[in-house]
């Protein structure tokens, strides 16, 4: 499994992401389908109604807790749309799971927003949702649809059966050779010029990984400092860099907004021109994280272990622009910077080396980078002149001599080689997944009628919130 680093466990200076233990994961296969003109209007369709059972939820527990204070629960709006039968038998032709998994985007954004409001942070309260701008329907349960390779289909209630190309049945095929039981869908579409082009996002279980024996040996381990000159420096001595893909599409996007400030906005034209910026940042994306994933599946299938930096990159691209009070310093160069930091992908590389690793059965670390560049490899002494330039390290109190990535890639790895002794010490242990959340049923005779549906008896707003005040979802 993948661990997140807040729910990583600690051994020694570093964290475990992957152990490379699982006998089965998750995977998901992304393809692209051509519905006809009435499964499209259909899917449309499917989506207004989603969209519509999004904002009710919404409107029902701003309402409530409006009204008396009640806090409603996901599985009490699950009940109630059972009440539509009858009523709107319009929305039910494509199931009840696509319309829960709308109820369960709300209950998401709620969870999301009572985080922020225990953190401190802010809150951003779950808001209304244009049809325009809901563009994915999900199914959690392998129920309402259906892939059939033998005829190359795809069939979903409501909708009809919808034929897939060869490139999308090779994706399927390969994660159901490897043991994959198809558990779940979305369907997402996007702008294509004057239509609509169409996704649709199968989730396999029970994956088999194929595990290899590393090149340079099964317990070898690299340690990988990762920049935005150098995108990639490994300790044996490899650099990587990433091409400037989104470089290369900035020309043609600042062209491109050019010619969108001499149109009206909201016009045809205007729209147009908004589509193809879309499109230039949506491929020069696709081109960054093609390079990361193949660049991950080399570094894992050559070596055990691979360490990487702890890098926050949220606190690092943030902006220094400051307020109107206190304005930042050197605004512009931190914009610049914080682009390179955009440009190198480096959320990405992480992501990737972590998927590839669980795939071969390889264990991941991060570990804390700090001083990693100032600290000499070889003889220990650490000071902010060792580095005087941007590619050279040259230690003042040994007088080794190396670039400097290469020499933090040293640094990474020796913290990697002290994780991987104090976890063989506590005796390898794996690490765990978590279980499932369940249904929380309340206690029998504690129900609340309301005119919203029966539910949960109502909380304070103390509870509610965690923040110990009102809660701001009174609006």
């Amino acid at each position: 499994m993948i661990s997140s680093r807040e729910q990583a466990p600690k051994y020694g200076p570093g964290r475990l992401l992957v152990d490379g233990t699982d006998d089965q994961f998750h995977r998901k296969a992304k393809i692209a389908f051509d519905p006809s003109r009435r499964q499209e209007k259909a899917l449309i369709g499917l989506l207004e109604a989603c969209c519509e059972v999004y904002n009710a939820g919404l409107q029902e527990r701003r309402d409530a807790w409006r009204r008396s204070r009640t806090r409603i629960r996901l599985f009490d709006q699950f009940n109630e749309l059972t009440h539509l039968r009858g009523v709107r038998d319009d929305v039910l032709i494509w199931g009840m799971r696509p319309l829960r998994s709308s109820l369960r985007r709300v209950d998401a954004a709620y969870s999301a927003f009572y985080r922020r409001c225990g953190k401190g942070q802010a809150p951003g309260y779950p808001r209304f949702k244009s049809s325009n701008r809901f563009s994915t329907a999900s199914w959690d349960e392998p129920i309402g649809w259906k892939v059939d390779l033998e005829a190359g289909t795809l069939r979903i209630q409501g909708v009809g059966t919808i034929r897939l190309p060869k490139g999308a049945l090779r994706q399927l095929r390969r994660l159901l050779l490897r043991g994959g039981l198809p558990v779940t869908l979305s369907v997402t579409r996007r702008r294509a010029g004057a239509g609509w082009s169409w996704r649709a996002c199968v989730g396999f279980k029970a994956v088999q990984p194929r595990k290899k024996a590393a090149a340079a040996g099964p317990g070898t381990v690299v340690g990988v400092d990762r920049g935005v000159a150098v995108t990639l420096a490994l300790s044996d001595g490899t650099l990587l860099c990433m091409p400037g893909f989104l470089a290369e599409a900035r020309d043609e996007i600042s062209d491109l907004v050019r010619q969108r400030e001499s149109k009206t906005v909201g016009s045809k034209s205007w729209k147009r021109l908004n589509r193809r910026v879309a499109r230039s940042y949506r491929r020069a994306a696709q081109r960054a994280d093609n390079w990361a994933r193949h660049a991950a599946r080399d570094l894992v299938g050559q070596y055990g272990v691979v360490v990487l930096e702890d890098l926050k990159l949220k606190n690092m691209a943030r902006s220094a622009r400051g307020t109107a009070a206190n304005p930042g310093r050197n605004v512009a160069g931190k914009q610049l910077l914080n682009r390179k930091l955009a440009d190198a992908a480096l959320g990405r590389v992480r992501h990737w080396v972590c998927v590839k690793a669980e795939e071969a059965g390889r264990r991941t670390w991060v570990v804390n980078a700090t001083n990693t560049s100032r600290t000499c490899a070889r003889c220990g002494h650490c000071a902010p002149w060792n580095r005087r330039a941007r590619d050279l390290f040259r230690c003042v109190a040994c007088g080794h001599e190396e670039h400097a990535d290469i020499n933090a890639a040293h640094n990474i790895a020796a913290r990697g080689v002290a994780c991987e002794a104090t976890w063989r010490a506590q005796g390898s242990p794996r690490l765990v997944r978590r279980e499932p959340s369940l249904r929380r049923r309340p206690p029998e005779g504690v129900v609340a009628k309301t005119e919203f549906g029966a539910g949960p008896a109502p909380r304070q707003a103390r509870g509610d919130c965690r923040t110990g005040s009102t809660c701001p979802q009174a609006l």
